[in-house]
């Protein structure tokens, strides 16, 4: 907190949070405190930042939504609302976030893109949720990669998206969602380059951060032969993305699937990890993680 203080010194630090839309607002759960931080003194990267460690309040009431039922979802996430009915007894929320405050445009993209109804609840001017009711057709990680690419390409809107996990309507459902929110956040400042996101994603990001020290003592000499060979190392993360299926990996990399089966057997023998295995295969992952990040 006294780092805080000392970085910001226009920070307020309270018991109850603030209703100030001049600042940003953040609760520290290990202190059960908010801090809210003037807008203009804080960057958008030390924003994102500052989500890591703490969590972020939205504080802009969204009581201009599109929909009746977008505001009930609205004032039951961010207020005292009950929790709203849903047709089925599980849904999920799609967490996005977008390069334009075109609102309209968005939602024309959405009603156009998907063949069922999604509901759009906004949490800020760029960032909203889709409420998708569970079926026999969900939501795939393909179909959003079309949809945003259909967004940026007809509406000039880039967009990342969070996937979610399917949860009882019920009350519990509000602290999921924050929860989920909060992982969204994350995903989105550890893995820039990714457009679609799932919080089994986040997982290894976040181990990486905390177990970096210990991963970097104990793997000193392959993270430095990742250091030095981007190919192979990029050629391992992509033969784990995709389940170790050497002939996939080998087609998207151009290789020939034989070429690509010596380098590696050259890596399991140099290094003695077999990535084949699970556990090998986990710390392969994790050390390509922490070499992109060096």
């Amino acid at each position: 907190m006294n780092q805080i203080e000392a970085i910001y010194p226009k920070a307020i630090m309270t018991e109850q949070p603030l209703s100030d839309d001049t600042k940003l607002h953040y609760y520290d759960k290990s202190h059960n405190r908010y801090i809210a931080i003037p807008k203009e003194d804080i960057t958008e990267k030390e924003a994102q930042l500052l989500a890591h460690f703490y969590v972020l309040m939205e504080q802009e009431k969204q009581t201009n939504q599109y929909a009746p039922l977008a505001q009930a979802w609205w004032d039951f996430l961010f207020g005292e609302g009950e929790c709203p009915e849903a047709k089925t007894e599980r849904v999920r929320f799609l967490y996005v976030q977008l390069s334009a405050n075109d609102q309209s445009g968005f939602l024309e993209a959405v009603d156009t893109f998907f063949d069922y109804k999604l509901l759009v609840v906004w949490i800020g001017e760029k960032e909203c949720l889709l409420i998708e009711e569970e079926s026999d057709y969900p939501v795939q990680e393909e179909d959003v990669r079309i949809f945003l690419d259909v967004l940026a390409g007809d509406f000039y809107i880039t967009g990342r998206l969070f996937l979610g996990r399917f949860s009882t309507v019920q009350l519990s459902l509000k602290a999921m969602y924050h929860n989920e929110l909060e992982a969204a956040r994350k995903a989105v400042l550890f893995m820039p380059e990714q457009r679609v996101m799932r919080i089994e994603m986040l997982i290894p990001q976040l181990l990486v951060v905390q177990s970096g020290g210990e991963l970097s003592r104990l793997f000193a000499n392959e993270l430095a032969l990742f250091q030095e060979d981007y190919d192979l190392r990029n050629m391992l993360q992509l033969l784990i993305q995709n389940h170790l299926n050497v002939s996939q990996t080998a087609k998207q990399l151009h290789l020939h699937r034989n070429s690509l089966q010596y380098r590696l057997d050259k890596f399991i023998h140099r290094t003695g990890i077999d990535i084949r295995s699970y556990e090998g295969a986990f710390v392969v992952y994790m050390l390509c993680l922490l070499s992109g990040k060096r």
